[in-house]
């Protein structure tokens, strides 16, 4: 223990020095205050006998400045005084002394204060320290669940590692939970959250041979993780999985609401997959993020290629804030061709990514990265002044006749920015308003029909053109449908592929034709590859088709080139 004494009078101060060395206390000794609050600040004391008239800086000085300073403010503190004067040891102890001594004081009445006060410091830390590790877990138990959080939880799987052979981790999302919120507010969400909560708790109390490592942890809003210690086996696994999920399939009554809601899961195994908590957390992770696009209720087992195509995904989302900021990115051109005549109406705009060391990057692996990052945002945008820059040179050289499309993404389309993007992108390249046109996909359309319909009618308003892109593969439906101000609608290729083979999708591509002309809509066709294909369309009456019978997408200098149309 080190304390620090501040006296003035020499003999005094080397008398103290003495009684409390002979005890065993490391002393510091200070002629003045000033000196023992520098002293104080170098090397913190456990506690400071201090005098009450001293030079420079007095005892009640010395006792404010420590109590001021963050480093000092609970230091205990003992004051030593000539007087027995009640009002010297009340300014004392207002300032923030613990204790005071009389002088000359007795070596058994010193040392039994000293005593007191450090035995009372170290009771108050003590209990500081168990307070500050009560608060930490607390904080790391879900208040709504009263689960682990996920760093608690993380830390009692690395337990449940130590001391188990074998370890099983599930990891659980609830599927579609996202429309509760929205639909019937997140108190109903969360009532729902504290009963799943309780049911994986249950059913986690009810395995043979339960372990004290058993834990069931939430580990971020709707995904609950759950670790059985002491299993190893796959079959085992799947068996509990599937329980699990079919006890979170069962009907929720919450709020006065019956509500069905059904899980993903995603597993692994320890040591078979995994070699920390960590990396196991990540497995079981990884596999359910693979089992959500699989439908409501699918379990998938961990294996090693998820991992390489989550560090491909992480590698291109990387790489792609490298590219917008580099230039690496490109718009191609896919020419849209009038039937009857062959001539070029229209080009789609389409983005392309030639890495320089990944090669070619289809849009279907980099765009939905992009949507799920939000650099979408970002492209959509420069991919819309690009292509309408180009537009706008191609028609400063004669070309007239044709539009430019520009397909746009699900979080330009939800934001409230998009018209005046739109108007901006106009303002800004010179090209006439009815030369641009935005597609929508039919699954976009369906989100938030108000807010949809105000978007569209906005950007109809400056005079573009609107397309539905993509049409037979959502659910839109008429009544929506003829709500919306579209200028055309675009027929998925997965029809146009096997029209002239397949009846079903012959008929689709007729009925979609035939409607669209009833709200005197343009179709055009995608994805055309055979002049078979096309004479069915001419004979639907279908106006437009775009597809490598004319031409695949191509950078701009080749594009220029399609002007000249289709001849067959």
């Amino acid at each position: 223990m080190r304390i620090l004494i501040a006296e003035d009078e020499p003999s005094l101060r080397e008398n103290l020095q003495w009684m409390l060395e002979l005890e065993g206390y490391e002393v510091m000794a200070a002629c003045d205050g000033a000196d023992a609050y520098a002293q104080a600040q170098a090397l913190r004391p456990d506690l400071v006998l201090t005098d009450v008239m001293m030079p420079t800086l007095d005892g009640y000085g010395l006792v404010r400045a420590l109590r001021e300073d963050a480093r000092t403010a609970t230091v205990p503190i003992i004051m030593l005084t000539a007087k027995a004067d009640r009002a010297d040891v009340r300014a004392g102890m207002n300032l923030g002394a613990d204790d005071y001594l009389t002088k000359p004081c007795r070596r058994d009445e010193l040392l039994e204060a000293v005593q007191a006060r450090l035995q009372r410091s170290s009771s108050l830390e003590q209990a500081a320290q168990r307070l500050q590790n009560e608060t930490r877990y607390a904080m790391q138990i879900d208040t709504l669940t009263a689960l682990p959080g996920r760093d608690l939880f993380e830390q009692q799987l690395e337990s449940a590692l130590q001391h188990h052979a074998g370890v099983a981790l599930l990891c659980l999302g609830l599927d579609g939970f996202a429309k509760i919120n929205e639909s019937l507010g997140t108190g109903v969400g969360d009532l729902v959250l504290r009963e799943v909560g309780k049911r994986l708790n249950l059913y986690s109390a009810q395995w043979e041979h339960p372990s004290a490592h058993d834990v069931v942890g939430r580990i971020g809003g709707d995904q609950f993780a759950v670790c059985m210690a002491g299993l190893a086996h796959e079959d085992t696994l799947g068996e509990r999985a599937a329980e699990l999920l079919r006890r979170l399939a069962q009907p929720y009554q919450v709020s006065g609401h019956t509500l069905f809601l059904t899980a993903s899961a995603g597993a692994s195994l320890y040591p078979a997959q995994a070699d920390s908590a960590h990396a196991l957390l990540l497995n079981a992770e990884s596999a359910l993020h693979h089992a959500k696009p699989a439908g409501p209720g699918t379990y998938v087992y961990f294996d090693a290629a998820m991992n390489r195509q989550v560090a491909r995904s992480l590698q291109i989302h990387n790489e792609l804030h490298r590219a917008m900021a580099q230039g690496d990115l490109q718009v191609y051109y896919q020419p849209q061709v009038n039937i009857q005549s062959g001539a070029v109406v229209g080009f789609e705009a389409l983005l392309r990514w030639n890495h320089a060391t990944l090669g070619w990057i289809p849009p279907s692996e980099f765009i939905p990265i992009a949507e799920q990052s939000g650099v979408i945002v970002q492209l959509g945008q420069w991919v819309m002044h690009t292509a309408a820059a180009q537009a706008a040179q191609w028609l400063a050289q004669g070309h007239t006749h044709f539009r430019m499309a520009v397909n746009l993404s699900v979080r330009q389309f939800a934001g409230k920015e998009l018209p005046a993007l739109v108007a901006q992108v106009l303002q800004s390249t010179g090209l006439p308003a009815h030369m641009l046109e935005l597609e929508v996909t039919e699954s976009m359309a369906l989100q938030s029909v108000a807010s949809t319909l105000a978007t569209l009618h906005a950007c109809k308003a400056l005079g573009v053109k609107l397309a539905m892109d993509d049409f037979g593969t959502g659910y839109s439906s008429l009544a929506y449908l003829k709500q919306y101000p579209l200028d055309a609608l675009k027929i998925d290729q997965a029809f146009t592929r096997n029209i002239t083979q397949d009846a079903g999708d012959a008929a689709i591509t007729k009925a979609i034709v035939a409607m669209a002309h009833s709200f005197g809509m343009t179709v055009v066709a995608e994805g055309v590859e055979t002049a078979e294909q096309l004479e069915f369309l001419r004979g639907l009456h279908c106006e437009e088709f775009q597809g490598y019978l004319f031409s695949k997408p191509v950078p701009a200098e080749e594009a220029v080139k399609c002007f000249g149309g289709y001849r067959g």
